[in-house]
């Protein structure tokens, strides 16, 4: 049966559960209760208890990557796992050897953030092993021997599960990540419906695209490196055709914004609550197209807006306003409509029907997946008091250390293991996201505390046992969507785990919330030690966002050009563009940064934005118009081509960007209509790189007094 739209509150729960981080959530959930229930069946409650503190640690690093690197994620994470736990077990036994473990853990937990986002997940499962381990109580070392035993048996365990699930579903997996790309895109066009509002308002609606387009692109991403990983079986070429259209259309909707300043100053409020509407629908059928990939095989059709379209075209000569504003509105239609198409060649490609086509065969898809570092070359660079790993790691050595040592003092009021826990999990190497972080730990830790407490005393052990996987499972799922429910689960599962591991007559509830206080104020207090401000790093993407426009301008400013080059140039400038905002959002919430040189990142964001804009219209515009250009258009792009490429180098000088665009040359091309869109078009690409070129150049940041 052909895929149909499902309506209502069945079709919005159907979006909500098929998601990517809550399937992941759930067999990471599985995989630690299955741990917990085979060795608990052959070792009894205890040997349980032990073996599921190993699951948990090597779970924190099962994350849907793409099946080739699983094999050596998890293998580290084992290894990890298995030398933490030893670490902290046998420390405590000789003097002052735990003071010093608890340093190195610090240190190699900061050391490998150098290896990037999933070593960060690896920091953490050697961090959670380690205090798992530090809540233990023993007698001699063949206690910690036997504990550890179980505990890599578990781990191991939990390994073998991780790695059979994932290779069974692969194929799940990455349709997920296509779905979450998918359900961006949809998004990203309700934010660009919101422009189209003639009642909402315009800054905070620009703001909101530009917010989902960085989402998006970071979604696009993570989608690259799944699928285009594999294509040695139709399905999987699918998928790639799949992405790849999704591309095309995200591009064309992208050029529809490059007359946008334009047409919001227009009078028309019936043409833009028409294109309002039209994009709300489009959103709609991507939602739809996102359920199709339930299914391994879906049967799907295609279904354009014709009718809507035809209507807004039609709608555009009824009242003139000015010729700029109407051929802006009606080139803004025209690719809309191609757009349209583009979402039907989507859907086309998720159709059981439709054969795999050769474009995974055409292009080079590895150099479209983000590097992943590796080789001790990458650690060997850390060590440099200027690297933000290094700087990183001291604060987060110190602040562990620290806390260790004021439990040592004071054993009767702080913990170490939730201390050191806390601070591991609230520091990372920027200020912005530890002090949001530090928010939703504290909060988490009061809610999930209250929780657990009411979970101990209201149902029974093994319901207890329950919820400790359930929470596992809530945990690991939401740690890169909204981590104060990763916070809430983190506690419910901790506390029960260490309740059963070392039971009390109390259930430490104030315990473990003045803990959390204390690592919340450890952990502020050292993130001003060696800092590395994200002002510091502006320079860098201020550059590479330069030099990304370059080579996108430099692809993109021609009649032809080859779809791998073009294609390559246009993923790293929305990456460079993705990377300031994200840049900005993390500047705000340091200290000391003045407003106004927030307006002025915003406005070079926001610039930047409509620059990339009118770059990707240029290949629409030679697919809609291309056969009606004149010999003399070659010759004018390459000369806007040339100017493009010199306002835009990192390297120019400052009196580049205040060269005028040549207006007059080019209104002198317009000898038909399409050269008259060229012109008009290649000045508004002049003008756009000028102003970025501009922001650029002048002071972003000054110095605080």
């Amino acid at each position: 049966m052909p895929q149909t739209l499902i309506s209502g509150t069945p079709r919005n729960l159907a979006l909500a559960v098929f998601r990517v981080h809550i399937e992941n959530g759930l067999s990471v959930a599985l995989g630690v209760g299955l741990t917990g229930l085979l060795v608990g069946w052959g070792g009894g409650f205890a040997a349980a208890v032990a073996a599921a503190t190993g699951a948990v640690a090597v779970s924190i690093s099962d994350q849907p990557d793409p099946l080739r690197q699983k094999p050596w994620v998890l293998g580290f994470a084992l290894a990890l796992t298995i030398a933490f736990t030893a670490l902290s077990s046998f420390a405590r036994f000789y003097p002052f050897t735990f003071i010093a473990a608890t340093a190195f853990t610090g240190l190699f937990t900061g050391l490998i953030s150098a290896y990037g986002k999933r070593a960060l997940t690896l920091s953490m499962t050697a961090v959670l092993a380690f205090v798992f381990a530090m809540g233990q109580h023993f007698s001699a070392p063949a206690d910690a021997a036997s504990h550890l035993a179980l505990t890599a048996l578990g781990a191991a365990l939990y390994t073998l599960y991780a790695g059979l699930f994932a290779w069974i579903f692969d194929d799940r997996v990455r349709r997920l990540l296509l779905a979450e790309a998918m359900r961006a895109f949809a998004t990203y066009l309700r934010a660009k419906a919101a422009l189209y509002n003639p009642d909402a308002e315009g800054p905070k609606a620009f703001h909101g695209l530009i917010d989902a387009h960085a989402a998006l692109v970071d979604r696009l991403q993570a989608a690259r490196d799944a699928l285009f990983a594999r294509r040695n079986h139709p399905v999987q070429l699918k998928r790639i055709d799949t992405l790849i259209a999704l591309l095309d259309a995200f591009e064309t909707m992208l050029s529809s914004d490059a007359d946008f300043e334009l047409l919001r100053r227009s009078h028309r409020r019936d043409i833009k609550w028409r294109i309002n509407a039209l994009l709300l629908h489009i959103a709609e059928q991507v939602d739809e197209l996102t359920l199709a990939l339930r299914r391994r095989h879906s049967s799907v059709i295609a279904r354009g807006h014709d009718e809507e379209l035809t209507a807004l075209i039609a709608a555009l000569g009824e009242a003139p306003e000015d010729g700029l504003t109407d051929a802006a509105f009606a080139a803004t239609a025209a690719k809309l409509k191609l757009a349209d198409s583009y979402v039907q060649s989507l859907a086309s490609a998720l159709d059981r029907n439709t054969p795999p086509s050769r474009l995974a065969a055409e292009l080079d898809l590895n150099a479209f997946r983000a590097p992943v570092p590796h080789g001790l070359a990458v650690l060997r660079r850390q060590f440099d008091f200027k690297a933000p790993a290094l700087r990183y790691a001291i604060r987060l050595a110190l602040a562990m250390t620290a806390g260790l040592t004021l439990t040592l003092a004071f054993p009767r009021f702080a913990h170490a293991n939730w201390i050191l826990l806390t601070i591991a999990l609230i520091m990372r190497a920027n200020y912005s996201v530890t002090n949001q972080r530090r928010r939703d730990r504290v909060i988490g830790t009061l809610i999930g505390c209250a929780i657990a407490v009411a979970l101990i005393y209201s149902i029974p052990t093994l319901a207890c046992l329950a919820a400790i996987v359930v929470a596992v499972g809530i945990s690991h799922a939401y740690g890169a969507v909204k981590y104060r429910i990763t916070a809430i689960a983190a506690s419910v599962s901790s506390l029960l785990l260490l309740h059963f591991s070392a039971p009390l007559d109390h259930p430490q509830f104030f315990e473990r919330i003045v803990d959390t206080l204390i690592g919340a104020a450890l952990s502020w207090a050292f993130s001003f030690l060696l800092p590395y401000w994200e002002k510091s790093d502006l320079p860098r993407v201020v550059r590479g966002l330069l030099t990304a426009n370059s080579g996108f301008a430099d692809a993109a400013l021609r009649l032809s050009s080859p779809s791998q080059r073009y294609r390559l140039a246009r993923k790293k400038a929305l990456d460079a563009v993705a990377q300031l905002s994200g840049a900005i959002r993390r500047l705000a919430d340091e200290p000391n940064i003045h407003r106004r040189a927030l307006a002025a990142l915003t406005e070079l964001l926001g610039a930047n934005y409509l620059l990339a804009s009118d770059l990707a219209s240029m290949p629409v515009l030679v697919r809609l118009r291309g056969g009606d250009l004149d010999q003399d258009a070659e010759q004018a792009v390459e000369a806007s081509r040339s100017k493009v490429l010199v306002l835009l180098s990192p390297d120019a000088p400052p009196g580049a960007a205040l060269i005028a665009p040549p207006r007059e040359g080019l209104s002198g091309m317009a000898t038909n209509a399409a050269m008259t869109v060229l012109a008009r078009r290649l000045a508004h690409i002049e003008h756009a790189a000028e102003k970025v070129a501009r922001l650029a150049t002048r002071p972003i940041l000054e110095d605080q007094p």
